[in-house]
């Protein structure tokens, strides 16, 4: 086998799924990300996460469509290089691996930053300096395990997702037996004013809690069957992760209180506070350590993404080609791995120990949003390109691009209108200016052709 060549016909459709499911963190995202969502949109925090589902299960269409015609375990980057050309694809190849780099940083900090908030819910104080040990253990896990290969990461990752989304949605149906669903929740009318504008910004916050399921996409290579394999994989891990977002959006939104809900985003970890009320300390406790489960499990997913999105990119000569190298025994990206474990892991403690871990939460979260985003809307145009290469191109597919790019539009106008400028915000737009700059004039002296 070639010595650069990973682990072809490997991954089963169960495992593609469960990368995409674990790159959401389902349990994470609901217990911390939401919180984020109804900062804006208060009771109509079902609306906001409903509107987003809508959105994100068109763009899984869309991915799938591309899957069918693109599998590489560039996933997003090759997607577009192929539909818009080399140099477009790794510029925002170059936006998406910050993405991810910074969606690792978030996913440290989700545990250094708010696991002693559970565990002060659950009367254990911890000191100030948790943090450190936390980041740095939840990082060398997620790094290990993708390390040592593709399946023994994405078979724990299986297991953990399905423990994560079955107690969420129980959790969920515990709460409507005492305090039933309210369809007010699903309308403008719950929002602070401007109400649409404030849904906008907490759908915003929806798509970073989706964010991940479009990772299913690098397992182009790896995948058994992968035209089949990952077309049906993003969808169902999609569909999968919305039903839960949604049950626990209305579920959290009604037991809180539908008009107390601009206290909600006040509490560190109210989800926490929700178990407590509601299951005792028992389910505070199992929600706490699924808190801390999800937050290993999205870590193996995002270190698979990033290192094979890295490893691609140098395969195709826009990065340096030290990074493509693969384990002889594991078939990993294991060089693009060490890159990622070490540079999220150097960002996130030297940052942190600068302006504070939850500071530094704050601002990636800004970081991470805008590369999705754009991200993700490059790649709908992109698959206009793919489809007429192939002479695939409908109408149709034309209105699909249309539909989701002007609701990822209204999401970004909305945050330009309602987001306060704060030095979170300018740190945040500011390493993402930085680093597109940096691989801007890096591009320039490789000489990216397209």
């Amino acid at each position: 086998m070639d010595k650069k060549e990973l682990a072809k016909g490997s991954v089963s459709y169960r495992e593609v799924v469960a990368q995409g499911v674990g790159g959401a963190a389902p349990a994470m995202a609901s217990l911390v990300t939401l919180t984020g969502a109804a900062a804006y949109a208060y009771g109509s925090l079902p609306l906001a996460v409903l509107l987003a589902t809508i959105a994100v299960l068109l763009d899984a269409t869309r991915l799938s469509i591309t899957s069918k015609y693109v599998q590489s375990a560039g996933g997003i980057y090759a997607f577009i290089s192929e539909g818009l050309g080399k140099k477009v694809g790794y510029l925002v190849g170059w936006a998406y691996v910050l993405y991810a780099l910074t969606a690792l940083v978030f996913i440290y900090l989700s545990i250094g930053v708010f696991l002693p908030g559970a565990l002060q819910v659950l009367g254990v104080n911890t000191p100030s300096w948790i943090w450190a040990p936390l980041v740095i253990f939840v990082c060398l896990f997620g790094g290990t395990l993708s390390y040592l290969g593709v399946r023994p990461s994405l078979r724990f990752t299986l297991t953990m997702s399905i423990l994560e989304i079955a107690f969420i949605l129980g959790v969920s149906l515990l709460i409507f037996t005492r305090v039933p669903p309210n369809l007010s929740t699903f309308t403008f009318n719950l929002a602070p004013p401007p109400s649409g504008f404030n849904v906008g910004v907490g759908m915003a916050f929806v798509f970073l809690a989706f964010a991940g399921y479009e990772t299913t996409s690098v397992l182009g290579e790896e995948a058994v069957d992968p035209k089949n394999t990952i077309t049906k994989g993003v969808f169902t891990s999609a569909l999968l992760v919305g039903i839960t977002y949604l049950l626990a959006s209305e579920a959290f939104t009604v037991g809180w209180g539908v008009n107390n809900m601009s206290t909600f985003f006040s509490q560190l970890v109210p989800g926490i506070v929700l178990g407590m009320r509601y299951g005792g300390f028992v389910l505070a406790l199992i929600l706490t350590v699924l808190l801390i489960n999800s937050g290993l499990t999205d870590s193996v997913t995002f270190f698979n993404t990033v290192s094979r999105v890295v490893y691609a990119m140098a395969r195709d000569g826009v990065l340096d080609r030290r990074l493509e190298g693969v384990h002889d025994t594991n078939r990993t990206p294991h060089v693009a791995i060490i890159f990622s474990l070490i540079f999220s892991l150097i960002y996130t403690l030297i940052f942190s120990a600068v302006i504070g871990p939850e500071n530094v939460f704050l601002a990636v979260g800004i970081t991470t949003t805008f590369g999705f985003l754009i991200a993700i809307f490059t790649a709908n145009i992109s698959l206009l390109f793919i489809l007429r290469k192939f002479n695939a191109l409908n109408i149709w597919n034309i209105l699909l691009t249309v539909v989701i790019n002007s609701i990822l539009g209204f999401v970004i106008f909305a945050n330009i209108v309602t987001t306060a400028i704060n030095s979170f915000v300018l740190i945040g737009v500011g390493t993402f200016v930085v680093w597109m700059i940096i691989g801007a004039v890096y591009g320039a002296v490789r000489r990216v052709k397209t």
